[in-house]
């Protein structure tokens, strides 16, 4: 089993993306938790999420991912994960919760698929970032270059980012009747 994390920005394409990456390859998605858990919180209590929220949110996600993972496909593909938690709580709150580099550490993915900010945001009620995608983006990177994860940067519109993403696990993770 291949699990492959799409992480970056907002409004980087990662959802279409990883839906078009497990429909193309037969594997499973795994949905953001944060989007409706945010939405939720918002719409439900009318406040922004704050740092005691990260860590329900990274349960959640690996409780989505283990829930993938038991119906053992051939490829996973995961939009966001606990890395993109803590990149997100150093941008919104200077720093992580307690216990999160842990769980970063302690989980194993085979590719990264970082999406580029180079598709124009849209507003939505999940979203709160139309400037500064730029800036998140190079901590991205940072955190997955520091920690020597495998990943690639994915770039381009529609089509052209679905093929660069493709191309980009050909070179690592695709057999090669799968290229």
């Amino acid at each position: 089993m291949k699990k492959i994390v799409l992480i970056g920005p907002e409004c980087t394409g990662k959802t279409t993306l990883a839906r078009a990456l497990a429909d193309r390859l037969g594997g499973v998605y795994v949905p953001e938790y944060s989007r409706p858990y945010s939405i939720r919180v918002r719409s439900e209590q009318g406040r922004n999420l704050t740092l005691d929220d990260v860590m329900p949110i990274v349960r959640g996600q690996i409780a989505a991912e283990a829930g993938a993972a038991a119906q053992n496909p051939d490829y996973i593909f995961i939009d966001s994960n606990p890395l993109a938690s803590a990149v997100y709580s150093m941008w919104y709150y200077g720093r992580e919760p307690e216990g999160l580099d842990g769980i970063v550490s302690s989980m194993k993915y085979d590719m990264y698929l970082l999406c580029a900010p180079d598709i124009e945001w849209e507003d939505d009620p999940a979203r709160d970032m139309p400037v500064g995608r730029e800036g998140i983006f190079a901590m991205f990177e940072e955190a997955l270059a520091v920690r020597r994860l495998p990943f690639a940067v994915i770039s381009g519109e529609g089509d052209e980012r679905f093929e660069n993403a493709m191309a980009a696990l050909a070179g690592r993770v695709l057999p090669a009747e799968r290229k």
